[in-house]
C-alpha cells in the first residue's frame, strides 16, 4: 500500500459492467493467466479472516489482501485476491460480481474486476515492496497460502523464488 493505504493495482482493468462477458478477459490460454482479482465495496467492518470464511474456496485462493486503516480500524472497502488458476478466478467473479455480503451490508453491492497486478509472486513481491510487509499487525498482513501453510509475505516470497 501507499502512505494512503492504497495498493498500487487499484487501477484495474475494465469491470464487468464496461465489458459484457467476463470471457473477454481470458487470456489466450486459459491456465493461469489473468488469476488476481480486486473486488471493490467490501462492507468496511469486514476483516481478513471474516472475508476467508464467507469466501470459501477450498484451497483456490493462495493471497487475499484487505487493505485495513489502523487509526479508524476499519477496512479501505477494497480486497485482492489472488486464485491458483483463471478458471477459479472467473468463477469466484461469476458468483460474487453484483452481490452483497452476508455479514454487513454497504451501500453497494461488490464490483469485481481483474487487477493490474497479477499472480501470487507478482502480489508478494507488491506488498514486500510496501509498509505492509514490515507491519507488525497480523490483521494488516496479506493471508498468503503456500501448500496449505499459511505464510507472512518474506517467508512467502523466500517459498516462491
Amino acid at each position: 500500500t501507499n502512505d494512503d493505504g492504497e495498493h498500487a493495482a487499484c487501477e484495474s482493468l475494465p469491470s464487468e459492467d464496461d465489458v459484457a462477458h467476463a470471457h473477454t478477459f481470458h487470456s489466450p490460454a486459459l491456465g493461469r493467466g489473468m488469476t488476481t482479482l480486486m473486488v471493490r465495496n467490501v462492507p468496511v467492518m469486514y476483516t481478513q479472516r471474516l472475508l476467508l470464511k464467507e469466501w470459501e474456496n477450498e484451497g483456490a485462493c493462495d493471497f487475499l489482501y484487505l487493505p485495513f486503516n489502523s487509526v479508524e480500524r476499519k477496512n479501505l472497502s477494497f480486497a485482492f485476491i489472488n486464485f491458483a488458476s483463471e478458471a477459479h478466478a472467473v468463477a469466484f467473479k461469476e458468483k460474487w460480481h453484483k452481490k452483497r455480503m452476508a455479514r454487513f451490508t454497504a451501500r453497494k453491492p461488490l464490483n469485481i474486476s481483474f487487477a493490474d497486478v497479477q499472480g501470487l509472486r507478482a502480489n508478494v513481491l507488491q506488498v514486500t515492496r510496501r509498509r505492509v510487509a514490515s507491519s507488525e499487525a497480523p490483521r494488516q498482513q496479506p493471508y498468503i497460502f503456500i501448500n496449505g501453510k499459511c505464510m507472512d509475505p518474506q517467508e512467502a516470497l523466500a517459498a516462491i523464488r
